[in-house]
């Protein structure tokens, strides 16, 4: 992993007048439909194509082509002064710059007539309200790092937590085929639970729709359709001969009554569409739709079920927060982890037993999943855990690390979690107990301890490096001697098991040939980026050379969905 610095532009960098310079004022007489649309073109090109260079130099020959030559000189020399040192990264549109922009023009939306073209002055004027936003942007970030500072792993870590956490799922790419299988998954499960069957009924009833593969096709469909490199419309037209569409956008569409800011984006997230008018839709964020395909499916379900009165037990759901217990408790383990965990290695020779299976057997305190291949021990904790926007955007790295360990290592009661609910299942297993269901001579085993999440935000790296610290202090601190038949602790994406599932399924990838290789390349004595790596950043570098694209599972399920034309 080498070494970039990423270069915004901001204002001060083209401009002289920050201070005196208003953003209202620049905005005054531009039709909040056509800024949003701009801002829209821009968000949907960059979804898969951020730190494309040629491209960000695409988009600034397309605005700069309306801009007068004396803009055209300063950008000019910005670039050039830039060029100047070759590991610098150009980036003149970003996605925290844009969305930032977004929610100014949503707080100040105005009903002005939209216009075919904005005229040349409208256009540096929209210019310049982009450069504020990005110099909002760049001055709220900690100053960047000295590297003659950085002495040890931590350091470097004490500047990325606080710096690259609060964006690391908005700058990411988020994979929509992933959180499709993922919705997938959790329809079947509404399908065959009884409790989940009755919500599913209410929550199609709110989107007034027959099923939930209408649900999704119509995601999927309004998804796919933007992937046209440089010709991505802003703007989706839906005719009225398709009713069900036009108010499955209108449930999406983003209400500006009351509208705030917020450093999470947390209403664009929760509503990524603007209506324009009854037919035609603007896209304001692709990230947050995809989120609609599976992470939103759970937000969407907290709030028809709190709307409509529906109950778990006794119990009436009344908050978000009540749902994603009940999700946590019924389905993201038993329904989802199992499955997924299933899928992928059901056709090796592996010992497989969930933790449902284990509990009936050695009672309290076994993994989530435990596989087995001949010598080969692997732990799984399944975390389904979420760090709070308001900790993400503390900007103080020892409160981000304090969460982390609580969700991770032991939560605020002392309760156990993942690292220290592996060194506790690494006693029983010396102790014999995992004799109980797998009778073999633990003794000469190797043990790979793996926590699996669900956040995104988890995959910045330095995360595993301070797990895995801790985790070894917790195994010399129980003084469990067979430390060097017991592999680092290893932080793996749910993801990243999805995406891969045909590999490790047909046994092009192997998990001990993974982690082996994961162990070697994040002992990398010259690099420290390598060092503090994920294991997500390394598989993805591992496969790339690999012909492998979808999962099969997508195209199976998405035939089965769209009907057969007679």
């Amino acid at each position: 992993m080498g070494y970039q610095i990423s270069v915004s532009i901001g204002y001060k960098d083209i401009f002289n007048d920050f201070d005196e310079t208003n953003f209202d004022s620049l905005i005054s007489d531009i039709p909040t439909k056509n800024s949003l649309q701009i801002v829209g073109y821009f968000m949907a090109q960059l979804h898969t194509l951020e730190r494309d260079s040629e491209l960000q130099i695409e988009f600034l020959k397309m605005w700069m082509g309306r801009l007068p030559e004396s803009i055209h000189e300063k950008i000019n020399l910005f670039i050039l002064r830039i060029n100047r040192n070759p590991k610098n990264e150009y980036t003149f549109l970003d996605n925290v710059s844009l969305l930032i922009l977004t929610e100014r023009l949503l707080e100040r939306e105005n009903n002005l007539e939209q216009l075919e073209n904005l005229t040349p002055e409208q256009e540096l004027n929209l210019f310049k309200a982009y450069l504020l936003c990005s110099q909002y942007w760049i001055d709220n970030q900690l100053p960047g790092f000295n590297s003659s500072k950085i002495k040890n792993e931590e350091d470097l870590i004490k500047i990325l937590l606080p710096t690259q956490l609060p964006y690391q799922e908005i700058l990411e790419l988020k994979d929509f085929r992933l959180q499709f299988i993922k919705a997938i998954y959790f329809f079947k499960f509404c399908e065959s639970n009884e409790l989940f069957r009755d919500y599913l009924n209410i929550f199609l009833k709110e989107y007034n729709l027959e099923s939930w593969q209408k649900y999704l096709v119509n995601l999927i469909a309004l998804y796919v359709r933007k992937f046209e490199k440089l010709k991505t419309p802003s703007v989706i037209n839906v005719e009225d001969e398709f009713p069900e569409i036009i108010n499955f956008l209108e449930e999406l569409s983003i209400s500006t009554d009351d509208f705030k800011p917020s450093e999470d984006f947390l209403r664009v997230r929760e509503n990524p569409v603007y209506q324009i008018d009854k037919n035609n839709f603007v896209f304001l964020n692709l990230n947050f739709l995809v989120d609609k395909l599976y992470q939103g499916i759970q937000f969407d379900f907290a709030r028809v079920l709190i709307k409509n009165n529906a109950v778990y037990g006794k119990r009436k759901i009344r908050s978000t927060i009540d749902f994603m217990g009940i999700y946590g408790d019924v389905f993201s383990e038993n329904g989802l982890f199992y499955s997924v965990m299933d899928y992928a290695f059901e056709k090796s020779k592996y010992i497989r037993f969930t933790g449902e299976k284990m509990k009936s057997i050695i009672g309290d305190g076994e993994p989530d999943y435990y596989m087995r291949d001949k010598a080969k021990v692997y732990l799984f904790e399944f975390k389904n855990v979420v760090l709070g926007a308001n900790i993400k955007h503390s900007k103080d790295y020892n409160v981000i690390k304090d969460e982390i360990f609580k969700k991770l290592v032991k939560n605020q009661n002392g309760s156990p979690k993942g690292v220290t609910q592996l060194v506790n299942v690494i006693e029983k297993v010396n102790g014999g107990e995992f004799n109980q269901f797998d009778d073999y001579d633990f003794d000469r085993t190797i043990i790979y301890p793996i926590i699996v999440y669900v956040d995104f935000s988890f995959n910045l790296g330095g995360i595993n490096f301070l797990l895995n610290k801790e985790f070894r202090a917790q195994l010399e601190e129980k003084k469990i001697y067979n430390q060097r038949n017991i592999k680092n602790l290893v932080l793996i994406d749910l993801d990243t098991f999805i995406k891969f599932q045909d590999l490790f399924r047909n046994k092009t990838l192997k998990i001990n040939n993974c982690l082996n290789d994961y162990y070697e390349y994040i002992r990398n004595y010259k690099d420290i980026f390598n060092r503090i790596s994920t294991f997500n950043m390394f598989i993805h570098n591992k496969t790339r050379k690999l012909e492998y694209g979808s999962p099969e599972m997508l195209f199976e399920e998405v035939t089965k969905m769209i009907p057969e034309e007679n």
